[in-house]
């Protein structure tokens, strides 16, 4: 098994040491192609770690694929010629690079020298005892009732903190049937019922417009898939690209076909489906398209996005924009208080804020929102230092997340939700204080409702109004 492991990381480092000695690429200097390489191992090795490790291959991959996210969105597409670096002059790529290899290191020297610190003091979180196969089975499709019911109901999903649980329901709910799945514990019959069920989920997330959601979604039940059978699932790799790449290209005309003025009715999935065939069928018979097109520029600069952010905000910061100086972590100590308990918390907008200092929208555009990775949002509130300190720091919290929520895959359900919650954290293309305001208090939400569905209800004694574990001590 190690050895297979073994030839796929050499594989990539021939393919990473090919692109940087051999590659013609015109768009950049040899130094940096050496320099995205290196991004490409330093983001490939907590999965190197995690495989070989004992003490790692059995925490939850959020480093790893934390790692894998520096790797395929700061590293490999530096050597497309397609990724548009017009806003920045070539010293400053260099420097974008080298500053991403510093906070790589950064938050890797975090997350493992933090290891002993924790491995010991901190025990898993467990909350459900031995659950019923016909349990587990309700729940998981309760849960997945109540989030589809959340989707097709908008005003439901508008409720203060309801909305904010739709994407976690959908993948805790989503990983439980997976697992009830793969494990092979249910009837033929219901397993075509799960396999429909999460190949509905997974059309709803394509036809929202955002390709990202559905390829999250495989991501997702591939990290299941690993911990059940700690083998690579090639098949949800293969889909994940074939949307990232062969779908992403008709996704602008998709939206237009579907654009929704407000205040107009819902359009149905049959609307939508019909929409994206149409818009796959005018994008691909286009007399234009070229097969050495089909990774078109349009992909390659929506993965390489956070990069070039990153340069710009290293060519404006300090001299052109000043430092943010923690203005973009105000809203953070906010962010972990639900709505319902405040309803008139002031929204983020930290994204247009950001949009609007670096001219990257509008000054008249009050409402788009323009994606802050956290490596730019370290740099532009304290340049340099940010860096070091705030990678640092996420390391050392990705550390705690998994000691303290990394259980048995044998506890299938506290998996999924410990899953779930740190998932949402590996791909950095967001304000930080907005990821991790949207970890705690779903966290919470869901284990309790677990706790509420879960519960044998049974054993209360109505009549008298008592109960042997609630309201008797021992």
């Amino acid at each position: 098994m190690k050895a297979r492991y073994f030839l796929i990381m050499v594989g990539c480092l021939t393919l990473a040491l090919y692109a940087a000695f051999f590659k013609d690429n015109e768009s950049i200097t040899q130094t940096q192609a050496c320099l995205a390489t290196l991004i490409v191992l330093l983001g490939v090795l907590p999965s190197v770690v995690s495989l070989t490790s004992r003490r790692e291959v059995g925490l939850l991959p959020l480093m790893p694929l934390h790692g894998l996210f520096y790797a395929l969105i700061f590293g490999l597409p530096v050597f497309s010629s397609k990724l548009d670096w017009s806003r920045v002059i070539s010293p400053v790529v260099t420097q974008a690079l080298v500053l991403t290899i510093l906070g790589l290191i950064c938050l890797y020297v975090g997350y493992y020298a933090s290891r002993s610190l924790y491995s010991k003091s901190l025990r898993p979180i467990r909350f459900l005892n031995d659950m019923p196969l016909e349990r587990r089975i309700w729940l998981a499709w309760i849960l997945y009732g109540t989030h589809m019911l959340l989707q097709m109901v908008p005003a439901l999903g508008s409720l203060p903190t309801v909305g904010q649980l739709i994407t976690p329901l959908g993948y805790l709910s989503t990983g439980i049937l997976f697992l009830l799945a793969i494990e092979k514990i249910v009837s033929k019959k219901h397993l075509i019922l799960i396999a429909s069920a999460i190949g509905f989920s997974l059309v709803i997330k394509l036809f929202s417009g955002s390709l990202a959601q559905a390829v999250f979604l495989l991501i997702f039940l591939g990290i299941l898939y690993w911990g059940t059978n700690r083998s690579l699932p090639w098949g949800f790799i293969f889909i994940c690209c074939f949307i990232a790449v062969l779908l992403n290209p008709i996704k602008s005309t998709y939206r237009e076909y579907t654009w929704v003025v407000e205040g107009s009715a819902p359009q149905s999935l049959v609307f939508k489906a019909k929409m994206f065939y149409k818009a796959t069928y005018d994008h691909y018979s286009n007399n234009d398209s070229r097969a050495s097109d089909v990774i078109d520029t349009g992909v390659v600069n929506r993965i390489g996005h956070s990069i070039t952010v990153f340069a710009d905000v290293i060519d404006m910061t300090p001299e052109q924009v000043p430092y943010w100086l923690g203005g973009s972590y105000q809203t953070l100590w906010t962010s972990f208080i639900p709505r319902f308990l405040w309803p008139g918390k002031p929204k983020a907008t930290i994204g247009n804020e950001f949009g609007q200092r670096y001219l990257m929208l509008s000054p008249s555009d009050n409402s788009t929102s323009q994606n802050l990775p956290w490596l730019p949002e370290f740099y532009a509130n304290f340049g340099t230092l940010g860096i070091v300190a705030g990678m640092f720091a996420v390391g050392v919290l990705f550390r705690f997340l998994v000691q303290k929520l990394s259980v048995p895959i044998s506890s299938s359900i506290e998996y999924v939700l410990s899953a779930t919650v740190t998932f949402s954290l590996f791909y950095a293309e967001s304000n930080l204080a907005l990821m991790l305001g949207a970890v705690l208090t779903p966290y919470l939400s869901l284990l309790l409702l677990l706790r509420l569905l879960s519960y044998d209800y049974t054993r209360i004694d109505f009549k008298n109004w008592r109960h042997t574990s609630w309201f008797i001590k021992k």
